[in-house]
């Protein structure tokens, strides 16, 4: 494998002045701080969860809530194939729409397993009614076959990004002394390829199919990213969605401030322009999260991984030249990021006394809001993010199924008394760069957090 780590070290070398942007006065996340910051995040006081250090595991248990069922995972949690930081983010908390969102149909068997709880904590409350109604929806829906592959759904999702490749190699291939039109169709082209082949990798990695296993190996060879370090990013996204401290997706301060910051933690002069610049940030997201993605499978050593990363990086330079690439991989970020923020940002975001308030089911439905898609070029560029709610409630559900359970999900929040927010494509951007322009003069508050999360992966 020398090959491979001497070509993706280059490549880190290459990129590493848009990771060094990126982290222009961002704190370390290193372990010997780990709990220090924990502690900015947390509220002692609150029956929520309580994140545990290396040292406090050693202490004391670990006890996780499963279908009512208090499992102590102090000794199991070093086994837990995603990682310990998953089994301490839930410790005295309750983690089944968790387990049941992202787990197989052989993990949801194997858990059962392990040993319960022989003193369970105290003072946590009991699930709410509407999460109650949710597992039976979820388990009705199981049962009914909503989660089970169509073939002619995964081709309809393979057919807009393949011909959107072609398409773009084509045009970028033959772009040199033909005008700058040529060039920028073939940017366009490659840009858009790139984002629908992140949401086809996205799918297969949340899938549980056979046919999404197979798959899997897209991400690293089409995508350009790492499945593994992808997945346990954004299983936690998923699982405390907007919680700052935990979800990197609003991870986002000194460039760009979701909440009034701590005097100390304030950049005045760049944060009165965040409405303005937004989309520089937003438009580095793919070059970012590849050079996370290098670092990663180099320092766990997933040499499959690797291999197929240094494929897909020898492949696309031999077809495509390299400006070109650039600039395509540019804008697929500003693409993608733009559409799997707007859903999340202007919603509530959870720190101080709301961090880990409500259950899961009420807190997607607090953090989360829907965009309406106007066209059908629109409709396949959101990948199916556009119903963003029916996505985190139902990860491993193919996205095709989405429009139609929307309908069922919209009963249940009527039902549960949830509020289901909708809002055109176009007017959910507006609202996001409203909130930035806002957020860009509005008066520091004292005690306010950082967006740091306490578990990062490089």
């Amino acid at each position: 494998m020398a090959p491979t780590r001497s070509l993706l070290a280059a490549l880190v070398a290459m990129l590493g002045s848009a990771r060094a942007l990126l982290r222009v006065g961002r704190l370390s996340c290193q372990p010997n701080t780990f709990a220090t910051r924990a502690s900015v995040f947390l509220n002692s006081e609150q029956a929520t969860a309580s994140v545990l250090t290396p040292r406090k595991v050693r202490q004391s248990r670990l006890n996780v809530r499963i279908d009512d069922k208090w499992y102590d995972l102090t000794e199991w949690r070093v086994a837990h194939p995603a990682g310990t930081h998953w089994i301490d983010a839930y410790n005295n908390s309750d983690a089944t729409e968790v387990m049941y969102g992202f787990h197989s149909q052989t993990a949801l068997n194997m858990f059962k397993r392990l040993p319960q709880s022989r003193a369970p904590p105290t003072g946590v409350g009991p699930p709410t009614q509407a999460t109650y109604a949710f597992r039976a929806l979820r388990q009705r829906l199981v049962d009914e076959g909503w989660y089970k592959p169509q073939l002619w759904g995964e081709t309809k999702k393979l057919l807009p990004w393949a011909a959107a490749l072609a398409t773009g190699v084509a045009l970028a291939r033959t772009a040199a002394g033909r005008g700058p039109l040529r060039a920028f169709l073939g940017v366009l082209f490659l840009g858009s390829a790139n984002t629908l082949a992140g949401w086809l990798s996205h799918d297969f990695v949340h899938g549980r199919s056979s046919w999404a296993s197979n798959m899997r190996g897209f991400g690293e060879l089409v995508g350009g990213m790492s499945t593994t370090w992808w997945s346990n990013k954004h299983n936690m996204h998923h699982a405390l969605t907007n919680e700052v401290g935990y979800d990197e997706d609003i991870a986002l301060d000194p460039f760009l401030y979701l909440w009034e910051p701590d005097p100390k933690n304030d950049v005045p002069w760049l944060r009165r322009w965040q409405h303005v610049f937004w989309p520089v940030p937003y438009s580095i997201l793919f070059l970012y999260w590849r050079i996370d993605s290098i670092r990663f499978v180099l320092k766990h050593k997933k040499w499959n991984e690797a291999a197929r990363l240094a494929i897909h990086w020898a492949a696309f330079s031999a077809l495509v030249p390299a400006h070109l690439l650039f600039f395509s991989i540019w804008l697929s970020g500003l693409l993608t990021a733009t559409i799997v923020t707007v859903t999340h940002q202007s919603e509530e975001i959870f720190f101080g006394e709301n961090l880990r308030k409500y259950d899961f089911v009420e807190a997607q439905f607090r953090s989360t809001r829907n965009a309406k898609c106007n066209n059908p070029i629109s409709n396949m560029l959101w990948g199916g993010m556009q119903w963003q709610l029916e996505h985190h409630l139902f990860p491993t559900m193919p996205r095709y199924r989405y429009p139609a359970v929307s309908k069922e999900l919209q009963r249940f929040a009527e039902e549960n008394s949830l509020d289901y927010r909708i809002t055109g494509e176009f007017k959910i951007i507006a609202d996001n760069v409203a909130l930035l322009k806002k957020l860009a003069t509005a008066e520091q508050v004292a005690g306010n957090p950082r967006s740091d999360p306490i578990f990062k992966q490089v």
